[in-house]
This record gives structure tokens, C-alpha cells and sequence, in this order.
């Protein structure tokens, strides 16, 4: 989206390209298995947190730009900018190749921390 602005006539015009679709800051989520609001959701290669409850076999939305309180393996020390990948529902900072990566570290979590501040899909 372009804002072109013409401030002599006291007025901004919105420009777009013409195949402009969508911001792409959400994307369509189908429930295999019933989904809670705030729940983490793989969906292909993108990560998104569900804004709502989703029941199994329905569609529903859910965000994928932001920072969201993730689950985190407690053991890890987790410093901020650091890549998190997930394994049995937590993020971690091992990767052992077949784990996705799920964003970066917004704000240190120490070993004592359960939950951690991901920056999604960057």
C-alpha cells in the first residue's frame, strides 16, 4: 500500500497495485484437531497463534506477525535475537534439522522462565 499525499489540496490518496490481495498479517487455519484461541499453529511453513477457539473441522483465523508468550523448554537460557525452533509443543534453541523455526527471541527468558516472547516467522 502506497499513501500518495497532496497536502496543497488538503487531502491523501491510497494508491495500490493492482494485484494487491491482502496485508498478509493473518492467515486461514482448518482445525485437524480442536484449537484453542492463543495456541501456537504450524501452517506449512508459517507459524501462526489462533485468535480464536477453532473446533475440529472448522476454519478459523489466525495471526502471523508479531510477539506472542511461547512455551519454552525450561532448560534453555534464551537470550534475545536468537533463533527458536519447535519440538513437543515448546519453543528451543536446539535444532536438530527436522525442527521448524518458529521466530526469535523478543526478551531474554532465563532457565526459571516457562513461557518466552517469540517474534513470529521472522
Amino acid at each position: 500500500m502506497y499513501l500518495k499525499s497532496a497536502p496543497e489540496r488538503g487531502c491523501a490518496e491510497t494508491v495500490m497495485a493492482k494485484n494487491f490481495v491482502e496485508e498478509g498479517k493473518t492467515v486461514a487455519i482448518v482445525a485437524s484437531a480442536a484449537i484453542s484461541s492463543g495456541d501456537l499453529v504450524q501452517v506449512g511453513d508459517v507459524f501462526a497463534v489462533a485468535l480464536t477457539d477453532i473446533p475440529q473441522g472448522e476454519t478459523g483465523d489466525g495471526i502471523t506477525e508479531g510477539v506472542f508468550m511461547l512455551p519454552k523448554l525450561k532448560t534453555d537460557d534464551m537470550k534475545t535475537g536468537k533463533k527458536v525452533y519447535l519440538k513437543s509443543g515448546k519453543v528451543q534453541l536446539t535444532n536438530s534439522g527436522s525442527e521448524p523455526l518458529v521466530g526469535v527471541v523478543w526478551a531474554d527468558a532465563g532457565t526459571s522462565a516457562e513461557e518466552v516472547p517469540v517474534k513470529l516467522n521472522v
